[in-house]
């Protein structure tokens, strides 16, 4: 099967990759994934990808560092931005940094949903 958008998911728990590659098969995205920063990069230069997916607390570089980065390079690509530490940054930081969207874990699956089709449908390209 060919899917329309490509969404690249990047978090350091090999079960939150499995679920996320679940979740996209049935919203019919094609999903590609990377436990570090540095791998994410490397997949972003390799694939046309419509959204990206990143815990803020990763191995190696910082999720904070990876969005930033990704927003030099991709201006327009949507993030989506999760973490289990709420602590650690805000919604409105995380914001300020150019992430389209903050979900803390576990996640809100209707909502999470809802955030994902607005940053892949939406007219802005």
């Amino acid at each position: 099967m060919s899917y329309a958008k490509t969404v690249l998911v990047v978090d350091d728990d090999p079960n939150i990759l499995s679920a996320f590659e679940e979740f996209f098969r049935k919203e019919e995205c094609s999903v590609i994934t990377s436990s570090s920063t540095e791998g994410a990069m490397e997949l972003l230069k390799q694939h046309s990808v419509d959204l990206i997916i990143t815990d803020i607390r990763l191995k190696g570089l910082s999720g904070v560092t990876f969005l930033l980065e990704v927003k030099r390079v991709r201006r327009v690509l949507p993030i989506i931005v999760m973490t289990g530490y709420p602590e650690v940054i805000s919604e409105s930081e995380v914001k300020q940094y150019g992430a389209d969207y903050f979900f803390q874990k576990p996640l809100n699956l209707e909502k999470f949903r809802d955030a994902v089709r607005k940053c892949l449908y939406r007219n802005v390209r």
